[in-house]
């Protein structure tokens, strides 16, 4: 299973987000403030003076508070009372008043989850001003996330897909949960393959990350086993993720952090 080109999850993952975010605010799970704080805080000095930040697939919310940043806009497919925007990844109507205004697109753990990312990558670059952003974390198709996934039964992939085919989606359905894990991988890995589809845009940064701090979070969407640990021990455990990966990245990598840099139209 783990050597599957593709694997059809027998349920789609679902998650209650109000329970997710109060998670989050009580704070009471250290495990899971440390990831999201790994996952978001990197980001700080691509948003420092920058007006227009729009986070797509924004769940949560735990990106505006943990960037402490008035100026990102929040959107969903789905509305909640911190959600700014509702806003459907698949079509990205923003509104004239956004062509080539904004400054930085944040993309965490959605981009999987949206039926046709290379279109909305070009879509993208409708709305960004010329050396623009787009900062991204995206699940990374490593053995262990394989194995994890064919696990829990709750989130597939697939490699027989045409990841730049703009006119065909990787997969149908109306359901947001649904999605390919192995998206980013096949997207930003090859970096002459993503010139050779992106001509626009410039990756500069791809990097791979998180392990142990990811499986001992406590879930971000849905509360589950987690052994309670002090920042210190975490820290550490962090540490040890990045030498995992450093060696053996395509075992144990379960994060791709990535940023485009729009250099054209």
């Amino acid at each position: 299973m783990i050597f599957f080109k593709e694997y059809n999850a027998k349920k789609i993952k679902d998650g209650d987000i109000s329970k997710s975010r109060d998670r989050f605010k009580n704070k009471k799970n250290k495990n899971l403030i440390f990831l999201l704080e790994n996952r978001f805080l990197w980001m700080k000095k691509f948003i420092n003076n920058k007006k227009n930040i729009i986070e797509l697939g924004s769940g949560n919310g735990a990106s505006k508070e943990i960037l402490n940043n008035k100026n990102i806009i929040l959107t969903d497919i789905q509305e909640y009372e911190w959600i700014s925007k509702k806003l459907d990844m698949r079509e990205l109507n923003l509104g004239n008043e956004y062509i080539e205004n904004v400054d930085v697109f944040i993309i965490n753990h959605a981009l999987h989850h949206c039926a046709n990312p290379a279109k909305l990558i070009d879509k993208i670059s409708k709305y960004l001003k010329k050396d623009g952003l787009i900062l991204m974390n995206e699940p990374e198709i490593s053995f262990f996330l394989k194995f994890f996934q064919f696990i829990l039964k709750d989130e597939g992939w697939s490699f027989k897909v045409d990841i730049f085919d703009r006119n065909k989606d990787i997969f149908k359905s109306e359901n947001p949960w649904v999605g390919n894990t192995a998206v980013a991988q096949m997207l930003f890995k090859n970096k002459i393959k993503f010139k050779e589809n992106f001509p626009q845009y410039e990756i500069i940064k791809n990097e791979l990350t998180e392990f142990s701090i990811f499986l001992n979070s406590g879930g971000v969407i849905n509360n589950i086993f987690h052994i309670p640990v002090n920042r210190f021990f975490f820290s550490f455990m962090n540490l040890i993720d990045k030498l995992l990966i450093f060696l053996l990245p395509a075992v144990f990598a379960l994060n791709r952090r990535v940023v485009l840099k729009k250099i054209s139209n």
